[in-house]
């Protein structure tokens, strides 16, 4: 059934109106101009003359001088701080950052420098006059660019958007229950740099809309403010309004952790509230009640593009601003009152105050430690091969165990779509786990290739025995007499590999059922993509999410975000040589190494926002030791790849 949004009656245009510029970063999150966009539409929709700007300072010209997310604009702009601080007198700006967060910080230094500001929830303007700053809350609604065009079929279940922190990590890994059997589309992104029209996976303006009306249910978790506040204090439980009105007014239902501040939409009428614990519950239920969703979705809509609609809020602001700023602003900008007080502005800049080094006064010790713990395996790893050589003549000895099932493909001819690759040292007691996992696959013809790289203890008698149980699967166990790394298991696995697809698995990781198919989906959608991952479900001693950014070189570079429990295509990783063996700068980041190497080639790898696989954490594993000194393995990364886009080392 199509549903067409209601509009809001347009009111009436002001006589001799005066014209809007509405300001905006060139170079801020690319969120703020969507906000921006809106209040520029919702101006012309009232009849006003309205434009955009993004490099220019507001003046005193007779313009409503609005300025959206200040403190971005502020802090960007390469004008003299005196010229700044003038613009900001001659504003009147539009805050939409949380109070206590520094970025709110900000916005107070510029809005009380102006004789009006805004905010578009209510704890942000309370905060704002509890600084002194004379704001009024705009209440941000739906304007019709928003929701043009009809409700497809909703082939989208859960969507989620927004920056990965640890606590939306957590949240989101709990939701795993109700995600790996549906369709998602997690869009996540790095918290630490500006959000621009170019970064992957993330969607702006008639894009997202699209995304959100292609979804039956939003997710929304707030984000980690523990930071922001004092000790032993909780943060308010911020209401993300721009988020909740452009998925209400598409027709998604939003499913949202308690929050304050959402008057006079209604929990329970216009959006879904819950707990953190009941989250993926409240998820379950709007996803299988179907009347219940329609009908808050119907309603939502109606109250953010018709009750809420941002020309009626815009309206009032416009006609306060004419009436009591507009008269008053030159004189207040003469007076050069503005110039008091404190401007933080410019130390957030990219090249605002030095900071001093780490500290660390153990470098040399942690050093030597790494060197002498790897001297140590490789020393071990020389003797098992002298031993190998004595029994069997040779340094290397594998033996080779087989299902009948697998005899009888490789008799037939028989290829299967995806290998599945497991590395096994050290895991008797969860690698069973990890196969029942892999078994459980469901759409997908696969093979699994485990190689046991001469285990301390009875992992190879778990897996030989496992094989034995299942006859009827095709499977291969590759047990070695000496061990030679997690490197060269998984490259003597990759050389026994036989489907055009290998995904590769730690022995302590699981997949959900729906993995393989549908990132062998992926890459067959996809011709250009080298290999395809998803999101991972952390669990065990922490929870959270990995692997849920998009593919970039840039944010490669940074740091590793991809797992190597990732399905490659078997014919790229024999064109680059598989994994690295033969320098041991690069132990423990093998999978990291392999990523730069295909970035530096110009493939690229495509990430399924949908969370298919789980990741055990534990202490005391491989990283450990990999992260235990890490100067000397970044320097001879940026050594091998030197055309990425490494970011710039600080200045001695």
């Amino acid at each position: 059934m199509t549903h067409v949004p209601a509009r809001a009656p347009v009111p009436a245009p002001a006589l001799a109106a005066a014209p809007v510029k509405v300001f905006v970063a060139a170079l801020g999150n690319e969120f703020m101009r969507d906000i921006a966009m809106a209040l520029v539409e919702a101006a012309q929709i009232l009849g006003r003359v309205a434009t955009l700007v993004t490099d220019d300072l507001p003046c005193v010209d007779g313009s409503i001088n609005l300025v959206v997310a200040p403190h971005e604009f502020f802090v960007l702009s390469d004008a003299p701080t005196e010229h700044l601080q003038r613009a900001a007198a001659a504003s009147v700006c539009v805050c939409t950052e949380q109070p206590g967060t520094p970025w709110f910080r900000l916005s107070i230094e510029a809005a009380r420098r102006g004789l009006l500001a805004f905010d578009i929830n209510e704890h942000g303007a309370v905060a704002m006059r509890r600084a002194g700053v004379n704001a009024h809350r705009l209440p941000f609604g739906a304007v019709a660019s928003m929701s043009a065009g009809e409700w497809p079929e909703r082939d989208i279940d859960v969507l989620f958007m927004g920056s990965l922190d640890p606590r939306r990590g957590a949240a989101i890994a709990s939701l795993a229950p109700a995600l790996w059997s549906r369709h998602s589309e997690l869009r996540l992104f790095p918290f630490d740099r500006p959000v621009h029209a170019n970064s992957p996976g993330v969607v702006f303006g008639a894009a997202k809309h699209q995304l959100l009306r292609r979804a039956r249910v939003l997710v929304n978790v707030h984000r980690d403010r523990t930071n922001d506040v004092s000790p032993g204090s909780e943060p308010a439980a911020y209401f993300e309004w721009v988020r909740m009105v452009e998925a209400m007014a598409n027709g998604c239902v939003v499913v949202t952790e308690s929050s304050e501040g959402h008057q006079p939409l209604v929990a329970g009428t216009h959006f879904i509230s819950a707990t953190i614990e009941s989250l993926c519950g409240a998820v379950e239920d709007a996803l299988t009640n179907e009347p219940a969703r329609r009908e808050i979705a119907i309603a939502a809509q109606h109250a953010v593009t018709v009750d809420l609609a941002l020309p009626r809020a815009l309206e009032s602001a416009l006609s306060q601003i004419e009436s009591t700023v507009l008269p008053a602003l030159s004189a207040h900008v003469q007076t050069g009152v503005y110039r008091k007080g404190s401007w933080r502005l410019q130390e957030a800049r990219p090249g605002g105050p030095k900071r001093l080094d780490v500290f660390r006064p153990y470098a040399s010790i942690l050093s030597r430690a790494k060197q002498i713990a790897l001297a140590e395996g490789d020393a071990l790893r020389r003797l098992e091969a002298a031993q190998s050589l004595l029994h069997h003549n040779a340094l290397q000895f594998i033996e080779r165990t087989e299902t009948a099932a697998y005899v009888a493909d490789v008799a037939a001819g028989t290829a299967p779509e995806v290998s599945v690759l497991v590395t096994l040292y050290d895991y008797e007691s969860l690698v069973t786990e990890t196969l029942d996992s892999i078994l459980a696959s469901i759409d997908t013809a696969f093979e699994v290739v485990i190689v046991e790289d001469h285990a301390t203890d009875d992992s190879r008698a778990v897996a030989r025995g496992y094989l034995a149980r299942h006859p009827d699967v095709a499977m291969v166990l590759l047990a070695k007499d000496a061990n030679e790394g997690l490197a060269a298991a998984r490259n003597t696995g990759i050389d026994s590999c036989r489907g055009a697809f290998v995904m590769v698995m730690d022995a302590d990781n699981l997949v959900y059922p729906t993995c393989l198919r549908r990132l062998a989906d992926a890459l067959h959608l996809d011709p250009g993509a080298a290999f395809a991952y998803s999101v991972l479900e952390d669990f065990g001693a922490s929870r959270n999410v990995r692997s849920a950014y998009a593919w970039s070189p840039e944010w490669l570079c940074a740091a590793n975000y991809i797992d190597a429990q990732a399905m490659i295509r078997r014919e790229v990783l024999h064109s680059v040589g598989a994994y690295r063996t033969d320098d041991p700068l690069v132990f423990g980041w093998e999978d990291w190494e392999l990523w730069l190497r295909l970035a530096s080639r110009g493939d690229r790898g495509r990430l399924v926002p949908e969370m298919l696989g789980r990741y055990r954490v534990q202490s005391g594993s491989m990283i450990g030791l990999t992260n235990l000194w890490i100067d000397e393995s970044l320097a001879q990364l940026r050594v091998l790849y030197p055309s990425l886009p490494w970011p710039v080392e600080p200045a001695p």
